[in-house]
């Protein structure tokens, strides 16, 4: 195991530590009664969920956003939890079932707010990563287009690559599953350019240029079509 990974684990095992040893250092455990025990559980129920939270964050570019506010619920579950755990503990009524009503209400509500926030992270989470998908053809063709452009020498052959690159960098970022295969085989056919430039072969990269123009013309075509 790694030296940081120890000491995480030893900062996070933290508060058990303390809590425990004052738990049981304060508190008769022989006649700690029903309703103690239960709160001492739910009180480490919050705390392992504090610390299982960052594997319930979806990973991506905004996963720092969406994060926040899972954090946020825990805590304050957490935090609620042992005021109100504490309280219990010292109060150490005979009857379990305000106890078990408590804290059954508290963790429910604390779900309740944990699984909306998770959809809501999922629902914003998809968005971003398709709006990734969408950026990655106008913004990868855009710049390989740009690449290509420096090692081009021919005039004619070089305005003919300005011409797609113009299409390309003003088509609309939008974009949906029927035109994914024409976005697919333009970044192909940029690639195969890519591949071919330093042949010095204007008829060839003539050639190329001409059938991605009309991928991307096609694709563009496509969407209007679609947003009609």
């Amino acid at each position: 195991m790694k030296r940081v990974n120890i000491l995480w684990l030893l900062l996070n095992s933290l508060f058990l530590i303390v809590f425990n040893f004052l738990f049981f250092m304060f508190c008769d455990t022989g006649k700690a009664n029903t309703s103690v025990w239960i709160s001492y559980g739910f009180i480490h129920f919050a705390y392992i969920l504090l610390l299982i939270i960052p594997l319930l964050v979806r990973r991506g570019s905004v996963a720092c956003m969406y994060s926040r506010p899972l954090f946020a619920v825990t805590t304050s579950y957490f935090i609620i939890e042992l005021i109100v755990g504490v309280i219990i503990i010292l109060i150490a009524p005979e009857t379990t079932k305000v106890t078990i009503i408590i804290q059954v209400v508290l963790t429910a509500l604390f779900l309740g707010w944990l699984l909306a926030h998770l959809i809501a992270n999922e629902h914003t989470a998809d968005n971003a990563e398709r709006r990734e998908t969408e950026l990655q053809y106008v913004k990868e063709s855009s710049t390989k287009l740009q690449s290509v452009l420096q090692h081009i020498t021919d005039r004619a052959t070089a305005k003919k690559l300005e011409r797609i690159y113009d299409l390309i960098h003003s088509s609309p970022l939008r974009s949906n599953t029927d035109v994914r295969p024409l976005e697919q085989q333009v970044i192909s056919e940029i690639k195969q350019l890519e591949i071919i430039v330093n042949q010095n072969d204007t008829e060839k990269i003539a050639t190329i240029a001409d059938k991605i123009y009309r991928l991307a013309d096609e694709r563009n075509r496509q969407l209007k079509i679609s947003n009609r």
